[in-house]
This record gives structure tokens, sequence and C-alpha cells, in this order.
């Protein structure tokens, strides 16, 4: 059965034109080379060497058409202010953009509709809640796309 998936998902991600597993590479501490000039760029040119010519290299999403890595200044984020590296927002706007076009090719069995529906619905009503646990979830497929089992719903 896991062959089997694993199988699909490549097939989803081929047909979306993304290579799978999606890779984003992705350079923390940034802020800890300010001091350095030219380290960054000397470190990208140190990654597109390595990678150029290999597999893994068709299976990296690029933060810009000339920078393969994504660079985070970890002092810029603030969870109290609300403040976000923009680094970070364009990582995850990289990764939607990854999701969509898989999803695109996903066909989702009609019984998880219901759930997708209502999992949609509590980020609605709540949209502070970022994390649900794994036994929640469950619970909310049993209850609305009539999954019986843990098994079934891994």
């Amino acid at each position: 059965i896991m062959e089997a998936d694993h199988s699909r998902r490549i097939m989803i991600f081929e047909e979306a034109g993304i290579a799978s597993p999606a890779m984003f590479l992705i350079g923390t501490h940034l802020d800890k080379l300010r001091d350095h000039p030219g380290m960054l760029e000397s470190q990208e040119e140190f990654m597109k060497k390595k990678l150029e010519g290999t597999v893994l290299s068709e299976h990296v999403i690029w933060a810009s058409k000339d920078r393969m890595c994504f660079y985070v200044d970890n002092t810029l984020t603030d969870p109290d202010s609300m403040t976000v590296d923009p680094q970070v927002l364009l990582l995850r706007k990289k990764t939607e953009e990854v999701a969509r076009k898989v999803a695109q090719h996903h066909k989702l069995p009609i019984p998880w509709l219901k759930f997708d529906q209502e999992v949609r619905e509590i980020k609605e009503k709540d949209p502070t809640k970022k994390i649900a646990t794994v036994e929640e979830l469950q619970q909310l497929a049993m209850k609305t796309a009539g999954i019986k089992s843990k098994e079934e719903f891994q």
C-alpha cells in the first residue's frame, strides 16, 4: 500500500511539473553574516556548484530567478509584534504555489471533501488556531468522512 501511495504522489507531482519531493534550501541566521561581505554570495555559488548536474537540482524550488536559497534573518521575526522576515513570507508564498500546483492534479475522494470543508470552517471560525493534533483531525475525519480506523485515516 505504501509503494502504491508513494507512486501516486510522484505521479501527481510530475503532472504538476514539479519533481517530487519538492525541496527548499533555507539558510538561517542571516543576521550573523552582516559583518562578512560576500559570504552570502559565496555560499550561494557553493550550493549551485554542488547541486549542478545532479538529480537533486531538479527538486529545488528557487527563491527567485537568480537566488537558489531562502536566507532567513532570525532576528526579524517576532510573534509578539507580528513582524516576519520577508524571506519567510517569500518561502510561505513559494510553498503555497507548489501546493496549489500539486493540488490541481490531486483527486480527493468524495468522503474527504466533507472533512476538508469542516477543516476550512474551523479555520474560518477561529483564524488564530494554527495547529490541530492528529487525534483531533482523526476524530473529525471519523465524524465527517466516515473514516472508521486510524489506519484508514493515515
